[in-house]
């Protein structure tokens, strides 16, 4: 998979979310927290928080490892 690819289906991915939110989004409990159980630890958690955290990680993890790496190939 080239670079123009890997960036396009990136931007899929950040899409799909976006749209996974707008659709839950309409739901009565989407700013009520639940509890979540993540590695043993009970959590207490909105499903907008939650969102919000994929967006926040994936921006800053996976969007900026493949920027690194174009960075590296122009260089």
């Amino acid at each position: 998979m080239d670079i123009h690819e890997k960036k396009l289906a990136l931007n899929q991915i950040l899409k799909e979310i976006e749209m996974l939110e707008n659709f839950i989004e309409g739901t009565s409990a989407y700013y009520l927290p639940k509890t979540i159980r993540v590695n043993g630890i009970q959590l207490g958690i909105s499903t907008f928080d939650l969102i919000q955290t994929i967006k926040s990680d994936y921006k800053n993890i996976v969007l900026k490892d493949f920027y690194d790496e174009i960075e590296k190939i122009n260089f």
